[in-house]
């Protein structure tokens, strides 16, 4: 992977703030949309994090089954090829973050600066911070253009 491409993946993932959320529903797919922000880590790769409400049905698949998956992607604005826009899928395991968790108040402040309108949301009882941890990603930057990068070599993309 070139340089020009950890560039690209990481303005890609720096650059949005919704995504699709691939969640395990009983042994089947079920995909959703949720907005995220990165936390930063001193010493850790950059973890991913949303903020769920207990009422919707991703939120009850994560905490059956932490195994996710968030495909991050340009938007199609109506021109050009749409299949050769840049994307990522990123294999994560998700782990609700409480309150009392010592980075619980760093990565709500994380996530609140990346989107402040959101803020109202910690309010209900029901919502819940939850960190992806991405395992493994695979980038799509255009045609003939694609890698599979491991949890190490997303975090050096990242960094």
């Amino acid at each position: 992977m070139q340089q020009a491409d950890r560039a690209a993946l990481r303005a890609l993932i720096e650059g949005r703030r919704q995504a699709a959320l691939g969640t395990v529903d009983g042994g089947a797919p079920f995909v959703s949309m949720v907005l995220y922000a990165l936390e930063p880590r001193a010493r850790a790769a950059p973890a991913l994090l949303i903020h769920v409400s207990g009422l919707s049905a991703h939120t009850r698949h994560l905490r059956a089954d932490p195994r996710a998956s968030l495909m991050v992607m340009q938007p199609d604005v109506g021109d050009g090829d749409p299949q050769a826009l840049p994307r990522v899928t990123l294999q994560c395991l998700a782990a609700p973050l409480t309150a009392d968790d010592p980075g619980y108040a760093a990565a709500r402040a994380s996530y609140l600066a990346r989107l402040p309108t959101q803020e109202y949301l910690f309010a209900f009882p029901d919502f819940t911070l939850f960190r992806l941890e991405a395992q493994a990603a695979r980038y799509v930057g255009g045609f003939a253009r694609a890698f599979s990068l491991s949890a190490d070599q997303l975090a050096e993309a990242l960094a």
